[in-house]
């Protein structure tokens, strides 16, 4: 609310309510607003029956009253609207040579990526990198650039922008930002800033959390905002590796390929992005480090571990999709090092697809879900690379699943995840005059400072029983589906 204030110049006030026994300050949330009219009104009739100062209060002002009030809570929030910025890391833009090179300096230069000390041993490294790996990276681009539409990550997130927009509804204003290209955070950040929106949802487009993607988006933000005049407030969807909305969604693209507890298929891999060990391990609390047991389970020391992260994915994925133990396996993709010299976590998916073609394994389904939309890792290193090492070593039929991208079922889970951190005025006046009225619905009493089911002690002790506008199941200000899956 402060921030809106010094755009917009002061605060925006809802129409005051008038009449013995409402109070006149306005409140910011709805759900408030029509609280503390309940309240005093009940509070009054306790005078009235004392022969107080509030004997002229009926119980039948009350209705009249939350209906005031959740006109008022109304007003104040079609007045402002939520940002919603979804974040990734970019894509060239061509797939000449020059444009590949500048976006992997940029990428390769962060020190969230690569964090090498001495200073100086890093730019050599990173001279030789963009000596070499330009060229072959301009090729890779070239066997999935789209003729008409350009870069698969550019546009699979063009069109994630426009269904989520639908989706939410005009309270918000979805839009998109790269880290390494265009359109910058830097920009995105102060065109909200321009339009007059103050709060903005950060959504990291990265599952699980690693310091080289969703932290080095976050940081970028962070600075943005510190430096401009009047900063603007953040929220953030965290990591949603472990949420039924992402896991739905990504079960839902994966049972299309292996069908029905994996009958389709001999074996299922995934397989997540790579990350040097020591980036794990830097993570970690309380003097542990990365290793063996992060495959195992999530605990308080590594719950910020990606290896762990990607492994607790991987369980609920298969349970998901029925799975049992033998049928799948994990690997990690990507790993960029000189000759070695940098322990990447393991094992690696080249030699995944080779190990299990020789083992016997003809059809293998691959899917990616450190990925939520297909890029060059999904759509050059798996689908195309992938497909002629598995050959190679003897197996039929590599099945690449799809990632996520724009499925309806993803598009629903996000609009969700992105309500979840949504402004508490945000609520809609219809939620706010409902869980209000509701008797049962607890909550913090404006008048005696204590928190409980307070409306209920109000009618009960009145005997002047409010009529409820709505059940308390229409008071849910998101409404999730109910998700037959065992998680």
């Amino acid at each position: 609310v402060g921030s809106s204030l010094a755009s917009k110049g002061g605060p925006r006030r809802p129409p005051q309510l008038s009449g013995p026994g409402c109070t006149s300050t306005p409140l910011a949330s709805g759900l408030g607003a029509a609280s503390l009219t309940a309240c005093v009104a009940g509070h009054s009739s306790r005078r009235r029956r004392r022969g107080g100062v509030g004997s002229m209060v009926h119980s039948s002002d009350v209705s009249a009253q939350l209906e005031a009030s959740a006109a008022a809570s109304q007003f104040a929030a079609v007045s402002e609207k939520v940002g919603v910025l979804l974040m990734n890391i970019g894509t060239p833009a061509s797939t000449e040579v020059h444009d590949v090179r500048d976006y992997l300096a940029r990428f390769l230069g962060d020190d969230r990526v690569i964090d090498i000390e001495p200073k100086w041993l890093k730019f050599v490294i990173l001279q030789i990198l963009l000596g070499v790996r330009p060229q072959k990276s301009a090729e890779a681009y070239k066997a999935i650039w789209d003729e008409s539409r350009g870069s698969p990550l550019q546009f699979h997130t063009e069109d994630l922008v426009t269904d989520l927009q639908q989706k939410l509804g005009d309270q918000f204003v979805v839009r998109h930002c790269f880290q390494y290209s265009a359109p910058f955070t830097t920009n995105i950040i102060r065109e909200f800033t321009k339009d007059g929106i103050d709060n903005v949802i950060l959504v990291p487009m990265f599952p699980q959390y690693a310091s080289s993607t969703v932290g080095t988006c976050l940081q970028e933000a962070y600075e943005v905002g510190a430096k401009m005049y009047c900063t603007p407030c953040f929220s953030v969807v965290p990591p949603f590796y472990n949420t039924p909305q992402f896991l739905h969604a990504q079960t839902e693209e994966i049972a299309k390929v292996v069908g029905p507890h994996g009958c389709n298929v001999d074996h299922t891999l995934f397989s997540f992005h790579g990350l040097p060990v020591e980036q794990c391990s830097k993570t970690h609390s309380g003097g542990t480090k990365c290793g063996p047991d992060c495959a195992e389970r999530i605990t308080r020391t590594n719950k910020n571990c990606y290896h762990g992260q990607c492994h607790e994915t991987a369980r609920r994925l298969a349970a998901g999709l029925g799975l049992k133990e033998g049928q799948w396996s994990v690997a990690f993709q990507s790993r960029l090092t000189l000759r070695n010299t940098v322990k990447w976590i393991g094992p690696y998916t080249d030699e995944a697809l080779a190990e299990l073609a020789k083992s016997g394994v003809r059809r293998l389904a691959l899917a990616a879900p450190s990925f939520a939309i297909d890029c060059l890792e999904t759509l050059e290193e798996l689908s195309i690379t992938g497909e002629e090492q598995f050959k190679e070593a003897g197996g039929e039929e590599l099945m690449v699943v799809p990632c996520i991208n724009t499925s309806e079922q993803w598009v629903t889970g996000l609009s969700q995840l992105v309500k979840l951190q949504a402004p508490a005025w945000q609520a809609t006046a219809d939620a706010a005059a409902a869980a209000a009225a509701d008797p049962s619905a607890p909550g913090h009493c404006p008048v005696s400072g204590r928190f409980g089911i307070w409306r209920q002690g109000h009618e009960h002790k009145h005997n002047e029983p409010m009529e409820s506008t709505a059940t308390s199941k229409q008071a849910k200000t998101i409404e999730f589906e109910a998700l037959a899956v065992p998680w």
